[in-house]
This record gives structure tokens, sequence and C-alpha cells, in this order.
């Protein structure tokens, strides 16, 4: 669940809430103490406390500035959990700001004869992770299961654009988790949380104004102060779940700056609201400028070969022009970096650069097209338009009356295939004329990867044959995705890994634009199992089939499942039956339907003729998305399938007579 909520100071109450107390561990614990008092989670590590506290301080020269201090302290419970020891802690000291991290202290308590010693403490290190960016980190060695590690560690930060995010989930869990912000009376931000975990919250106003100033002149700078503080007791730790959204599961809160205001000057609004976002986006110079170079496309295009055809062809053409021309650098930004024509020129630029070239190009060919902007999944979620929640712009467009989108960072882009660091939820169309529209960025139509199998059995159980597969859209994507441009080893690998002594031979795969076709010779023993008493054989016609382990085995579930684009498997086996040899039993046909969860799934076995027998099935996923609530439905449904997708299929042998 994401939330927004405004944080303006004049709107807090100016009574003091009582904050709760606090149940910081003591410095005596033990594993031993907390399994007694059932308070400790199985887990390798656990955090019992956590405190985050923000800060701010004014400088007459520089402005405000965030102080971030966090105590943490961590049991380590058996040696899978030593990894927690290490502290590392991420810092920008580059040209656009210089943060600051030290480490007042990092402790290592360890039980000796009943007693905790501290038995050591460690000294921190830089190390640059690259241009700009280090980690301010301590490795330990000397950790033992049982010892408790404890430090504290402050950070500053010359900007307040944003706070830093805090996240109350972990991969360990947490028996305490708390986060206190005091926000400056001329200070607004904008609170966003993730996650379902439920946080209590207190809010208070001070009465008094207190000195924020670190001037040397002595100059004094008093401000009220909004306090903030979230906590949470007894928190689990983040459970991997198939088919989750991480991002949007972790339970966490950030804060966004909207509004400020610094001393003997005028209160300056960051547009947060969505026309005034569109305003701001499409008058700064790196975007409304890029989109207004009609005569240089018309130009550029004067001697373009386009096609006699739809809109949608046109359309085509014009985007693998472009992506000709400019190959992405893998930066994101909804601000062109170099701007279209250099970047055209030189042959390279970021996401901006790329799609703001293909509008421009298919305006000019008379086919209107207008920026997207959105937050990549690498970014996080963006519940709302904010310029500081977006990341990235693509393209949206209309032809022969269909809208498409499209990115040009996708190689050999697809219309209404998006990468999937795209598929982040919405993104928003905004038009010259600064009208905002959402945009659902999650796919609606079906993927498919279809697979048929030509089997010849033999007595002893073997079998040959040929696999034929092709994969389009999305299952096309991700196959690229995986196996990028060398696939050859590591698809065949991952097929053969279906399956015990299952092996591909004479591998061809053929990349078509939206599509790739993959064939193979095939040789596996002991596909059937051969009864010498009863002189039959058994085999399981699913054996080859891609996705045979249920994933929802769990009986509860935390998190939506999340498919992330709708599909279709469609999977075909037909095996010619060794001679002297009929069929003694077969699954029934049958078809399961999940109508509240989007599922369809049909099985249909049949008896070629009296030496082929071929089986044919189909899951049909029509929603990407499946909320936790309807879990139960889910499981059962998959439950149903998993047995069916275990049904036998059993030879036997004929007689003499019958040989006749």
């Amino acid at each position: 669940m994401n939330k927004v909520v405004l944080i303006a100071f004049g709107i807090l109450s100016c009574t003091a809430i009582a904050q709760q107390q606090s149940n910081v561990v003591s410095n005596t614990v033990t594993v031993a103490f907390l399994r007694n008092e059932k308070v400790l989670p199985q887990a390798d590590a656990v955090i019992l406390n956590e405190e985050g506290m923000v800060e701010y301080e004014f400088d007459e020269e520089s402005g405000f500035k965030i102080i971030q201090n966090v105590k943490r302290s961590v049991l380590i419970v058996n040696k899978d959990g030593i990894s927690h020891a290490s502290l590392q802690i991420p810092f920008y000291f580059g040209r656009l700001a210089k943060e600051e991290v030290a480490i007042e202290y990092y402790k290592i308590y360890r039980i000796t004869n009943g007693n905790e010693q501290l038995i050591a403490i460690e000294e921190a290190a830089n190390t640059k992770v690259e241009e700009d960016f280090y980690l301010k980190e301590i490795k330990v060695d000397d950790i033992q299961a049982g010892d408790r590690i404890e430090y504290s560690y402050t950070k500053k930060i010359p900007t307040i654009d944003a706070i830093p995010t805090w996240y109350f989930q972990d991969q360990i869990p947490k028996l305490k988790s708390s986060y206190t912000v005091k926000i400056p009376d001329n200070l607004t931000y904008l609170i966003s949380t993730t996650g379902s975990l439920p946080l209590h919250e207190t809010k208070e106003v001070t009465q008094e104004s207190r000195n924020l100033s670190s001037s040397r002149w002595g100059t004094s700078y008093r401000f009220k102060e909004a306090i903030l503080q979230y906590s949470a007791t007894n928190i689990p730790a983040l459970e991997e779940e198939p088919f989750m959204d991480y991002a949007s599961s972790t339970s966490s809160i950030r804060f966004d700056l909207i509004q400020f205001q610094y001393p003997m000057s005028p209160s300056v609004v960051i547009p947060h609201e969505p026309t005034a976002v569109a305003k701001e986006v499409y008058k700064s110079r790196n975007v409304g400028s890029e989109l207004r170079l009609d005569s240089y496309w018309i130009k550029q295009l004067k001697n373009f070969p386009l096609v006699d055809g739809s809109e949608q062809e046109k359309a085509e053409q014009v985007i693998a022009f472009v992506q000709n021309k400019i190959r992405w650098n893998k930066q994101y930004g909804y601000f062109a970096e170099k701007g279209v024509k250099r970047a055209m020129n030189q042959g390279e630029g970021n996401g901006a650069d790329i799609n703001l070239a293909i509008i421009g190009a298919l305006g000019a060919v008379g086919i209107q097209a207008e920026p997207i902007v959105l937050s990549t999944q690498s970014n996080g979620p963006a519940p709302l338009l904010f310029s500081r929640f977006i990341n990235h712009l693509i393209v949206g467009f209309n032809a022969d009356n269909q809208f498409y989108v499209v990115d040009g960072t996708m190689p050999q882009a697809m219309l209404n295939v998006l990468p999937f660091n795209d598929l982040n939820g919405e993104g928003w169309m905004i038009s010259d004329q600064y009208a905002v529209t959402k945009v659902e960025l999650t796919p609606k139509q079906i993927s498919f990867k279809q697979e048929e199998f030509q089997l010849q059995l033999e007595e002893s159980g073997q079998v040959t044959g040929q696999m034929n597969s092709t994969l389009t859209r999305y299952e096309a994507l991700n196959f690229h995705t995986k196996f990028g441009e060398d696939p050859h080893n590591k698809s065949r690998a991952i097929i053969e890994a279906r399956s015990p002594q299952l092996f591909l031979t004479e591998e061809r795969i053929t990349p078509k634009k939206g599509e790739v076709e993959l064939a193979y010779q095939l040789l596996k023993f002991n596909f059937a199992t051969r009864d010498e008493q009863e002189k039959t054989l058994t085999f399981n016609p699913m054996e080859f089939y891609r996705d045979k382990e249920n994933p929802f085995v769990s009986e509860t579930r935390h998190t939506d499942i999340n498919f992330i684009y709708p599909f279709m498997d469609i999977y075909k086996v037909t095996i010619q039956l060794p001679a002297g040899y009929r069929v003694k039993q077969l699954p029934a046909s049958s078809v399961l339907t999940g109508r509240a969860i989007g599922m369809n799934m049909t099985y249909e076995t049949k008896i070629l003729d009296s030496n082929h027998v071929q089986i044919g099935f189909t899951l049909r996923v029509t929603n990407p998305v499946v909320g936790k609530e309807y879990y139960g439905e889910l499981r059962s449904f998959y439950d149903d399938m998993s047995e069916k997708m275990n049904e036998f299929i059993v030879l036997e042998q004929l007689n003499k007579e019958e040989k006749k």
C-alpha cells in the first residue's frame, strides 16, 4: 500500500503528544534470554533496536543542512548471520554536493563466563565505488554467533530536497525501529509510505524556537519545529515470495521538499500539482525547446524513404531511423542530457534525448506524439506526478485510431512493449497545453510462449525428437533480457535443466521483430519407466513443460502477486508409440477456470491413431496483478493444475495374438 501525506507546519497540533516509551534492549541481552522470553524471531540475526534522528542545521553561506544520526543494535544469532555485522554507509562527495559521514562508535559485545564484555572497536575506512560515490564501511572478521553489535553514525547532507528514506523492513527481523524527524517551520515536505506495516505515529510542534545556526559570526537563526516520529515493533523480515514487487512491498517512509523559505527571502513552492509539474517540464529548456524543432526534422527527413502504408508502419519506420542514429548511453532522465541535435550528431544520448527525438521525428511525418514521464522500477514507486519522483521519459501517440507507447532505449523498440524497468504502475502524458493524462503502463496484450514437441518413444524408455518454440512480445523480451546477444549455450542449458538426462542438439535461434523462434533436436534417457512384469511403459507427457513446479505452496501470502504481463503458455506434445504398444491409461481432458484471478487452464488428451497420442496444455493469465486477498483461490487453482500436470500415460504391450 502506498500513501502520500502533506506535512505543513501550520496544520499540526500545538499540543505535544507523548511518545512511546523506548524498549531499547539492555546491554546484557543474550540469545538464550530472548528465546526464553519468546521474543526472538527465527532468524540468522535480529535487529534489537534501531533509532533514526533527523535534525537541521543552518549556515548563512550554504543554507540548511540535514543531519541524520542512526543508532542500531544487532544480535548475531548464528554463523549465517555474521554478514549482518558489517556496516556500509553510502555517501556522495563530488561537484554537486559534499556529504560527510562520521561513525561515532562501533562496538562488539561478547558473552564470556556469563558476563558481556566489549571485545573490539573497529576502525572505519572509505571505499570508492565509482566516480564521486563512496562507502564508509567497517568490515569485521572476528564475529561469533551470540555477539551483539552496536554502532552509531552521523551523516551530514548539504541539500534538503529529500530527507533520507527510512526502511522499517530489512532482510532480518527487528524488535523495534523508530524514525524521528524535526522539520523547521519554514519547510514543507510531502510524505509517502510504501508497504503494509502499521506504523505508530506521533506529532508535536515545539512551543519554543530553537537556534539552528552554525554561524561563526554568532548570528542566531531560530525556528520552531514539527517533530514527527514513526515507529513499529516486532517487525518481520521482508519475506521473499514468488512474483512479488519488492519496491512497493517494503515498508518505508520518504520525505520530499515542496516548499521552503529562507530567512529574509520569499517563500518558494516546488511544483507538485499536475498542471504545475506539466508546465515546469514543458517550459524547461531541456524538454520544451527540444520539442520545437520542426524545421530541423523536416530537413532530416527530407529524403527519407517513408513507406506508403499505415500510420503504424510509418511510426515503426521513423522510430527505427532515430534508434539507428542515437545509441542509449544507459542513463535515465526526463530532461535531455545533450539535446536532440547534439545527440543525433554524436550518436549517443540519454533516455530523454532518444525519446524526444522520436517525438519530433513522428511529428514531422504527421503523427502527433507526446512525452510520458514516469518512475522506473529501479527508481521506486511514484504515487503521484511530482518532479522528485519521476526519472524517465518515453513516448505516447495515436496511430490508426489506436494508442501506442514506445521507449527508444529498448533495442529494436516494439510498440506497446516497454522495457521491464518501465513497468512501474503508471506514467503521465503531458501535452503542450500542460494537460496531464494518466497512462497505465501495465501491459494489456497477451504475450505468447508456444512450445511443440514431436517425439518418438522407444521400448527402452528413451525418447528422441524435435522441439519448436515461439516467444512473442514480453516473452521474447524476457528471453533477450536473460540471455543477451549470445543466447545459445545459456538458453539450451536452461531448457535441459527441466528434466534429468535431457540433451539438446542442432540448436537454431531465430530472432525476429517482436518474437523469437527456437528449434532443437532432443534426446532423453528414461523418459518412460518400463515395468518388465506388467509389460508397461509409464511417462508424464508434461515432463518438458517449463513451469512444472508449483510456486504457490505457502499457506499465507503477504504481498500481491505480480506476473508483470498477461501471458498464454501453449504446450503441445505428440508422441509416436513404440511398435507393439497401445494406450492403456490416458489422463482425462480437463478445464480449470479462476474468474476472480483471471486464469484459465485447458488440458486435452487425444489418441490420434493406433501409433500416436497427443496432449495439449494451455494456461492463460489475463490479470498481471492478483491481489493478495485472492491468494486462496490462486493457490487452489495452482494445486489443481499441478495435480493435473503430474498425471501419467500408461502404455501396455500387445500380446502375440494382438500383434498379428
